[in-house]
Protein backbone atom coordinates (compact mmCIF):
# COMPACT_ATOMS: atom_id res chain seq x y z
CA UNK A 1 0.00 0.00 0.00
CA UNK A 2 2.82 2.41 0.91
CA UNK A 3 4.62 1.73 -2.40
CA UNK A 4 1.50 2.56 -4.36
CA UNK A 5 1.30 5.94 -2.61
CA UNK A 6 5.04 6.72 -2.68
CA UNK A 7 5.57 6.30 -6.44
CA UNK A 8 2.84 8.78 -7.52
CA UNK A 9 4.22 11.35 -5.03
CA UNK A 10 7.69 11.08 -6.60
CA UNK A 11 6.23 11.38 -10.09
CA UNK A 12 4.18 14.38 -9.04
CA UNK A 13 7.29 16.09 -7.62
CA UNK A 14 9.18 15.48 -10.86
CA UNK A 15 6.32 16.91 -12.95
CA UNK A 16 6.08 20.02 -10.75
CA UNK A 17 9.83 20.57 -11.06
CA UNK A 18 9.65 20.24 -14.85
CA UNK A 19 6.74 22.69 -15.07
CA UNK A 20 8.52 25.15 -12.78
CA UNK A 21 11.69 25.09 -14.92
CA UNK A 22 9.80 25.21 -18.21
CA UNK A 23 7.76 28.27 -17.14
CA UNK A 24 10.91 30.12 -16.22
CA UNK A 25 10.48 29.94 -12.49
CA UNK A 26 13.58 32.02 -11.95
CA UNK A 27 14.00 34.99 -9.67
CA UNK A 28 13.08 38.44 -11.04
CA UNK A 29 16.78 39.38 -10.93
CA UNK A 30 17.64 36.81 -13.59
CA UNK A 31 14.69 37.61 -15.96
CA UNK A 32 15.83 38.82 -19.39
CA UNK A 33 12.93 40.70 -21.02
CA UNK A 34 12.84 42.24 -24.53
CA UNK A 35 15.06 45.32 -24.79
CA UNK A 36 13.15 48.64 -24.88
CA UNK A 37 12.61 50.15 -28.30
CA UNK A 38 15.25 52.77 -29.02
CA UNK A 39 13.92 56.32 -28.78
CA UNK A 40 14.10 58.31 -32.00
CA UNK A 41 16.07 61.50 -31.54
CA UNK A 42 15.07 64.89 -32.86
CA UNK A 43 17.41 66.89 -35.05
CA UNK A 44 19.30 69.21 -32.66
CA UNK A 45 20.61 71.19 -35.60
CA UNK A 46 17.03 71.96 -36.62
CA UNK A 47 16.47 73.41 -33.17
CA UNK A 48 19.58 75.52 -33.51
CA UNK A 49 18.65 76.81 -36.96
CA UNK A 50 15.21 77.89 -35.75
CA UNK A 51 16.52 79.56 -32.64
CA UNK A 52 19.26 81.31 -34.58
CA UNK A 53 16.79 82.74 -37.09
CA UNK A 54 14.30 83.89 -34.44
CA UNK A 55 17.12 85.54 -32.47
CA UNK A 56 18.86 87.24 -35.39
CA UNK A 57 15.75 88.28 -37.34
CA UNK A 58 13.00 88.96 -34.80
CA UNK A 59 9.61 89.49 -36.46
CA UNK A 60 7.58 92.67 -36.34
CA UNK A 61 4.73 92.55 -33.84
CA UNK A 62 3.94 89.45 -31.80
CA UNK A 63 4.99 85.90 -32.67
CA UNK A 64 3.71 82.52 -31.61
CA UNK A 65 5.07 79.31 -33.07
CA UNK A 66 5.64 75.63 -32.44
CA UNK A 67 7.56 72.94 -34.31
CA UNK A 68 6.91 69.26 -33.56
CA UNK A 69 8.64 66.12 -34.83
CA UNK A 70 5.81 63.66 -35.47
CA UNK A 71 8.27 60.84 -36.22
CA UNK A 72 10.18 61.23 -32.96
CA UNK A 73 7.00 62.34 -31.15
CA UNK A 74 8.84 65.20 -29.54
CA UNK A 75 8.60 68.96 -29.49
CA UNK A 76 11.43 70.58 -31.41
CA UNK A 77 10.85 74.26 -30.69
CA UNK A 78 8.22 76.57 -29.24
CA UNK A 79 7.83 80.30 -28.79
CA UNK A 80 4.71 81.65 -27.08
CA UNK A 81 3.14 78.33 -28.09
CA UNK A 82 0.34 78.57 -25.53
CA UNK A 83 -0.63 82.17 -26.27
CA UNK A 84 -4.04 82.62 -27.88
CA UNK A 85 -3.53 84.55 -31.11
CA UNK A 86 -5.59 85.50 -34.17
CA UNK A 87 -5.15 82.66 -36.69
CA UNK A 88 -7.05 84.22 -39.62
CA UNK A 89 -7.80 81.47 -42.17
CA UNK A 90 -5.88 78.79 -40.30
CA UNK A 91 -9.19 78.53 -38.43
CA UNK A 92 -10.38 76.58 -41.48
CA UNK A 93 -8.09 73.72 -40.44
CA UNK A 94 -10.10 73.26 -37.26
CA UNK A 95 -13.43 73.44 -39.09
CA UNK A 96 -12.41 70.99 -41.80
CA UNK A 97 -10.73 68.42 -39.56
CA UNK A 98 -13.67 68.44 -37.14
CA UNK A 99 -16.06 67.97 -40.08
CA UNK A 100 -14.12 64.99 -41.42
CA UNK A 101 -14.10 63.48 -37.93
CA UNK A 102 -17.82 63.92 -37.24
CA UNK A 103 -19.34 63.79 -40.74
CA UNK A 104 -16.87 61.51 -42.53
CA UNK A 105 -14.62 62.05 -45.52
CA UNK A 106 -17.24 60.50 -47.81
CA UNK A 107 -20.15 62.66 -46.63
CA UNK A 108 -22.36 64.07 -49.39
CA UNK A 109 -24.99 66.77 -49.72
CA UNK A 110 -28.22 65.30 -51.11
CA UNK A 111 -30.59 67.49 -53.11
CA UNK A 112 -33.77 65.65 -54.06
CA UNK A 113 -37.03 66.17 -55.92
CA UNK A 114 -40.21 64.25 -55.05
CA UNK A 115 -43.76 63.98 -56.31
CA UNK A 116 -46.88 62.82 -54.52
CA UNK A 117 -50.43 62.16 -55.68
CA UNK A 118 -51.42 60.80 -59.08
CA UNK A 119 -51.32 61.69 -62.74
CA UNK A 120 -54.55 62.63 -64.52
CA UNK A 121 -53.59 63.00 -68.14
CA UNK A 122 -50.67 65.43 -68.19
CA UNK A 123 -51.62 66.91 -64.80
CA UNK A 124 -50.08 65.95 -61.47
CA UNK A 125 -52.79 66.03 -58.86
CA UNK A 126 -50.60 66.30 -55.80
CA UNK A 127 -47.43 68.03 -54.71
CA UNK A 128 -43.88 68.56 -55.93
CA UNK A 129 -41.37 68.71 -53.10
CA UNK A 130 -37.80 69.97 -53.27
CA UNK A 131 -35.62 68.91 -50.34
CA UNK A 132 -32.27 70.66 -49.91
CA UNK A 133 -30.05 71.28 -46.89
CA UNK A 134 -26.53 72.70 -46.76
CA UNK A 135 -24.99 72.34 -50.22
CA UNK A 136 -22.95 75.49 -51.04
CA UNK A 137 -22.61 74.36 -54.66
CA UNK A 138 -26.31 73.80 -55.35
CA UNK A 139 -27.13 76.60 -57.78
CA UNK A 140 -29.59 77.51 -60.51
CA UNK A 141 -28.17 74.97 -62.94
CA UNK A 142 -28.50 72.27 -60.29
CA UNK A 143 -32.14 73.19 -59.79
CA UNK A 144 -32.75 73.06 -63.54
CA UNK A 145 -31.35 69.54 -63.71
CA UNK A 146 -33.65 68.38 -60.94
CA UNK A 147 -36.80 69.94 -62.38
CA UNK A 148 -36.08 68.46 -65.82
CA UNK A 149 -37.08 65.14 -64.26
CA UNK A 150 -40.64 66.48 -64.16
CA UNK A 151 -40.48 66.99 -67.90
CA UNK A 152 -39.28 63.41 -68.31
CA UNK A 153 -42.39 62.30 -66.37
CA UNK A 154 -44.51 64.21 -68.92
CA UNK A 155 -45.91 66.54 -66.27
CA UNK A 156 -47.25 69.73 -67.84
CA UNK A 157 -49.57 70.99 -65.14
CA UNK A 158 -49.81 70.87 -61.39
CA UNK A 159 -52.94 70.75 -59.29
CA UNK A 160 -51.39 71.14 -55.87
CA UNK A 161 -48.42 72.85 -54.27
CA UNK A 162 -44.69 73.04 -54.68
CA UNK A 163 -43.21 72.39 -51.24
CA UNK A 164 -39.75 73.72 -50.41
CA UNK A 165 -38.18 71.68 -47.61
CA UNK A 166 -35.10 73.58 -46.43
CA UNK A 167 -33.21 72.94 -43.21
CA UNK A 168 -32.80 76.70 -42.78
CA UNK A 169 -35.11 79.22 -44.44
CA UNK A 170 -32.93 82.20 -43.53
CA UNK A 171 -30.01 83.37 -45.63
CA UNK A 172 -26.46 83.19 -44.33
CA UNK A 173 -25.69 86.52 -42.73
CA UNK A 174 -22.47 88.18 -41.68
CA UNK A 175 -21.04 87.25 -38.31
CA UNK A 176 -21.51 90.29 -36.08
CA UNK A 177 -17.81 91.21 -36.02
CA UNK A 178 -17.14 90.86 -39.74
CA UNK A 179 -16.56 93.80 -42.03
CA UNK A 180 -19.40 94.29 -44.57
CA UNK A 181 -18.50 92.51 -47.79
CA UNK A 182 -16.38 89.82 -46.13
CA UNK A 183 -18.83 87.11 -47.13
CA UNK A 184 -19.26 86.90 -50.89
CA UNK A 185 -22.95 86.02 -50.75
CA UNK A 186 -23.55 86.02 -54.54
CA UNK A 187 -21.42 82.88 -54.72
CA UNK A 188 -23.37 81.01 -52.06
CA UNK A 189 -25.50 78.03 -53.00
CA UNK A 190 -29.29 78.43 -53.07
CA UNK A 191 -29.79 76.63 -49.70
CA UNK A 192 -27.92 79.53 -48.05
CA UNK A 193 -29.67 82.29 -49.98
CA UNK A 194 -32.92 82.12 -48.03
CA UNK A 195 -36.42 80.88 -48.73
CA UNK A 196 -37.49 83.88 -50.78
CA UNK A 197 -34.62 83.46 -53.22
CA UNK A 198 -35.25 79.73 -53.63
CA UNK A 199 -38.97 80.32 -54.15
CA UNK A 200 -38.25 82.71 -57.03
CA UNK A 201 -35.71 80.34 -58.56
CA UNK A 202 -38.17 77.45 -58.33
CA UNK A 203 -40.82 79.54 -60.06
CA UNK A 204 -38.45 80.26 -62.97
CA UNK A 205 -37.25 76.65 -63.14
CA UNK A 206 -40.81 75.31 -63.52
CA UNK A 207 -41.74 77.99 -66.06
CA UNK A 208 -38.65 77.02 -68.03
CA UNK A 209 -40.02 73.51 -68.62
CA UNK A 210 -43.56 74.70 -69.25
CA UNK A 211 -45.23 74.02 -65.90
CA UNK A 212 -47.19 77.14 -64.85
CA UNK A 213 -47.30 77.66 -61.11
CA UNK A 214 -48.46 80.68 -59.15
CA UNK A 215 -46.19 82.13 -56.51
CA UNK A 216 -48.71 81.47 -53.73
CA UNK A 217 -48.61 77.76 -54.58
CA UNK A 218 -44.93 77.57 -53.70
CA UNK A 219 -44.95 76.96 -49.96
CA UNK A 220 -42.50 76.02 -47.22
CA UNK A 221 -42.95 72.76 -45.40
CA UNK A 222 -41.62 69.30 -44.70
CA UNK A 223 -41.42 66.31 -46.99
CA UNK A 224 -43.95 63.55 -46.38
CA UNK A 225 -41.70 60.56 -47.03
CA UNK A 226 -44.49 57.99 -46.86
CA UNK A 227 -46.66 59.68 -49.44
CA UNK A 228 -43.90 60.83 -51.82
CA UNK A 229 -41.76 59.27 -54.53
CA UNK A 230 -38.26 60.49 -55.30
CA UNK A 231 -37.81 61.23 -59.00
CA UNK A 232 -34.42 62.96 -59.09
CA UNK A 233 -31.33 63.54 -56.99
CA UNK A 234 -28.11 65.51 -57.23
CA UNK A 235 -25.36 64.75 -54.74
CA UNK A 236 -22.35 66.92 -54.00
CA UNK A 237 -19.37 65.40 -52.16
CA UNK A 238 -18.62 67.45 -49.05
CA UNK A 239 -14.92 67.00 -49.79
CA UNK A 240 -15.33 69.66 -52.51
CA UNK A 241 -16.01 72.12 -49.69
CA UNK A 242 -13.00 70.75 -47.78
CA UNK A 243 -10.80 71.36 -50.80
CA UNK A 244 -12.09 74.88 -51.44
CA UNK A 245 -11.77 75.79 -47.76
CA UNK A 246 -8.17 74.56 -47.49
CA UNK A 247 -6.56 75.00 -50.89
CA UNK A 248 -8.38 78.16 -51.95
CA UNK A 249 -9.23 79.46 -48.46
CA UNK A 250 -12.88 79.91 -49.41
CA UNK A 251 -14.73 81.63 -46.58
CA UNK A 252 -18.20 80.67 -47.78
CA UNK A 253 -17.27 77.00 -48.06
CA UNK A 254 -15.72 76.99 -44.59
CA UNK A 255 -18.79 78.67 -43.12
CA UNK A 256 -21.11 76.26 -44.92
CA UNK A 257 -19.36 73.35 -43.18
CA UNK A 258 -20.52 74.72 -39.82
CA UNK A 259 -24.16 74.05 -40.71
CA UNK A 260 -24.08 70.23 -40.96
CA UNK A 261 -21.88 70.22 -37.85
CA UNK A 262 -24.54 72.27 -36.08
CA UNK A 263 -27.21 69.89 -37.38
CA UNK A 264 -25.52 67.18 -35.31
CA UNK A 265 -26.04 69.30 -32.20
CA UNK A 266 -29.68 70.13 -32.89
CA UNK A 267 -31.98 69.74 -35.90
CA UNK A 268 -33.66 73.01 -35.06
CA UNK A 269 -32.42 76.46 -34.28
CA UNK A 270 -29.21 78.20 -35.17
CA UNK A 271 -27.13 75.72 -37.13
CA UNK A 272 -24.18 78.02 -37.57
CA UNK A 273 -23.92 78.85 -33.87
CA UNK A 274 -24.36 75.18 -33.03
CA UNK A 275 -21.54 74.39 -35.44
CA UNK A 276 -19.27 76.61 -33.34
CA UNK A 277 -20.41 74.66 -30.27
CA UNK A 278 -19.39 71.46 -32.05
CA UNK A 279 -15.93 72.90 -32.77
CA UNK A 280 -15.43 73.66 -29.08
CA UNK A 281 -16.58 70.12 -28.29
CA UNK A 282 -13.97 68.78 -30.72
CA UNK A 283 -11.20 70.78 -29.04
CA UNK A 284 -12.16 69.48 -25.61
CA UNK A 285 -13.03 65.86 -26.35
CA UNK A 286 -10.85 65.00 -29.34
CA UNK A 287 -7.79 67.21 -28.89
CA UNK A 288 -8.03 66.93 -25.09
CA UNK A 289 -7.36 70.65 -24.68
CA UNK A 290 -9.20 73.20 -22.59
CA UNK A 291 -11.18 75.40 -25.01
CA UNK A 292 -11.24 78.21 -22.46
CA UNK A 293 -7.45 78.56 -22.40
CA UNK A 294 -6.45 77.37 -25.87
CA UNK A 295 -8.98 79.04 -28.17
CA UNK A 296 -11.81 81.49 -28.78
CA UNK A 297 -14.06 80.41 -31.64
CA UNK A 298 -16.55 82.81 -33.23
CA UNK A 299 -16.85 81.45 -36.78
CA UNK A 300 -15.60 78.66 -39.02
CA UNK A 301 -13.45 80.60 -41.47
CA UNK A 302 -11.31 82.94 -39.33
CA UNK A 303 -12.67 86.25 -40.60
CA UNK A 304 -13.67 87.33 -37.13
CA UNK A 305 -10.79 89.21 -35.44
CA UNK A 306 -11.95 87.76 -32.11
CA UNK A 307 -11.09 84.23 -33.21
CA UNK A 308 -8.09 82.98 -31.24
CA UNK A 309 -6.08 79.76 -31.45
CA UNK A 310 -2.80 78.93 -29.77
CA UNK A 311 0.09 77.66 -31.92
CA UNK A 312 0.06 74.53 -29.75
CA UNK A 313 -3.58 73.90 -30.60
CA UNK A 314 -2.83 74.12 -34.32
CA UNK A 315 0.05 71.66 -33.99
CA UNK A 316 -2.04 69.33 -31.83
CA UNK A 317 -4.80 69.55 -34.43
CA UNK A 318 -2.45 68.60 -37.28
CA UNK A 319 -0.93 65.87 -35.12
CA UNK A 320 -4.44 64.53 -34.45
CA UNK A 321 -5.06 64.45 -38.20
CA UNK A 322 -1.76 62.64 -38.78
CA UNK A 323 -2.64 60.00 -36.20
CA UNK A 324 -6.00 59.38 -37.90
CA UNK A 325 -4.90 58.40 -41.37
CA UNK A 326 -8.29 58.83 -43.06
CA UNK A 327 -8.31 62.44 -41.87
CA UNK A 328 -4.65 63.02 -42.73
CA UNK A 329 -5.05 61.65 -46.27
CA UNK A 330 -7.99 63.95 -46.89
CA UNK A 331 -6.43 67.06 -45.38
CA UNK A 332 -2.97 66.57 -46.84
CA UNK A 333 -4.17 66.28 -50.43
CA UNK A 334 -6.13 69.54 -50.13
CA UNK A 335 -3.44 71.67 -48.47
CA UNK A 336 -1.65 74.16 -50.76
CA UNK A 337 1.75 73.00 -52.02
CA UNK A 338 4.58 75.51 -51.58
CA UNK A 339 5.27 77.51 -54.73
CA UNK A 340 2.83 75.41 -56.74
CA UNK A 341 -0.90 75.80 -56.08
CA UNK A 342 -3.64 77.20 -53.90
CA UNK A 343 -2.79 80.15 -51.69
CA UNK A 344 0.91 79.20 -51.81
CA UNK A 345 1.25 79.26 -55.58
CA UNK A 346 3.20 82.54 -55.54
CA UNK A 347 5.15 81.96 -52.31
CA UNK A 348 8.19 79.88 -51.36
CA UNK A 349 9.70 79.63 -54.82
CA UNK A 350 13.17 78.81 -53.48
CA UNK A 351 14.29 75.25 -54.45
CA UNK A 352 14.78 74.33 -50.79
CA UNK A 353 11.06 74.82 -50.16
CA UNK A 354 9.14 74.72 -53.45
CA UNK A 355 7.09 71.54 -53.77
CA UNK A 356 8.36 70.24 -50.42
CA UNK A 357 5.93 71.74 -47.94
CA UNK A 358 2.16 71.68 -47.53
CA UNK A 359 0.45 74.26 -45.35
CA UNK A 360 -2.67 76.33 -44.74
CA UNK A 361 -2.26 80.08 -44.94
CA UNK A 362 -4.08 82.77 -43.00
CA UNK A 363 -4.30 86.46 -43.84
CA UNK A 364 -6.18 89.45 -42.43
CA UNK A 365 -5.19 93.06 -42.99
CA UNK A 366 -7.19 94.24 -39.97
CA UNK A 367 -6.04 94.44 -36.35
CA UNK A 368 -2.60 95.66 -37.41
CA UNK A 369 -2.10 92.72 -39.76
CA UNK A 370 -2.43 88.97 -39.24
CA UNK A 371 -0.47 86.29 -41.05
CA UNK A 372 -0.38 82.60 -40.16
CA UNK A 373 0.94 79.37 -41.60
CA UNK A 374 0.50 75.79 -40.38
CA UNK A 375 1.29 72.49 -42.02
CA UNK A 376 3.75 69.69 -42.69
CA UNK A 377 7.17 69.08 -44.24
CA UNK A 378 9.63 66.20 -44.24
CA UNK A 379 13.29 66.60 -43.23
CA UNK A 380 16.25 65.12 -45.08
CA UNK A 381 16.38 62.26 -42.58
CA UNK A 382 12.75 61.37 -43.26
CA UNK A 383 11.13 62.90 -40.17
CA UNK A 384 7.67 64.44 -40.59
CA UNK A 385 7.59 67.90 -39.05
CA UNK A 386 4.38 69.65 -38.00
CA UNK A 387 4.59 73.41 -37.51
CA UNK A 388 2.47 76.46 -36.85
CA UNK A 389 3.51 80.12 -37.08
CA UNK A 390 1.27 83.05 -36.18
CA UNK A 391 2.31 86.66 -36.69
CA UNK A 392 -0.03 89.27 -35.18
CA UNK A 393 0.15 93.07 -35.27
CA UNK A 394 2.43 92.69 -38.25
CA UNK A 395 1.97 93.93 -41.83
CA UNK A 396 0.87 90.93 -43.87
CA UNK A 397 3.71 91.07 -46.36
CA UNK A 398 6.29 91.31 -43.57
CA UNK A 399 4.74 88.33 -41.84
CA UNK A 400 4.84 86.27 -45.03
CA UNK A 401 8.43 87.25 -45.71
CA UNK A 402 9.45 86.21 -42.20
CA UNK A 403 7.65 82.85 -42.43
CA UNK A 404 9.01 82.05 -45.89
CA UNK A 405 12.58 82.87 -44.96
CA UNK A 406 12.41 80.94 -41.70
CA UNK A 407 11.27 77.82 -43.54
CA UNK A 408 13.89 78.32 -46.25
CA UNK A 409 16.61 78.39 -43.58
CA UNK A 410 15.42 75.39 -41.57
CA UNK A 411 14.36 72.90 -44.24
Amino acid sequence: MKKKVFIPIILLAIIIALIFNTCGGESDDSYQGAPPAPQISIDKKLQQRIDSFVTKIPPIGSLGMMVYDATAKQEVYSYNADSKMSPASCMKLLTTIAAIRYLGRSAVHRNRLYTSGKMVGDTLVGNITLKVQFDPLFNRDSLYKLTEALQAKHIKRLKGNVVLDMADYDSMNHEEHWTPGDLRTPFLGLPFSGGRKLRNEMLYALARIGIPVRSENIVFGRLNYHASTQIAEITTPMRLSFEKALKNSSNINAESILYPLGYLVSRQGHFRENGVVKLRHFVEHELKMNPLTSCTIEDGCGLCPYDKLSPRLLVTLLQYAYEHKYIYNEVYQHLPLAGTDGTLYDRMQHPRVKGKLKAKTGTLTREGGISSLAGYFTTSDGHLIIFSIINNNCPVMDGRWWQDNLLKRIM
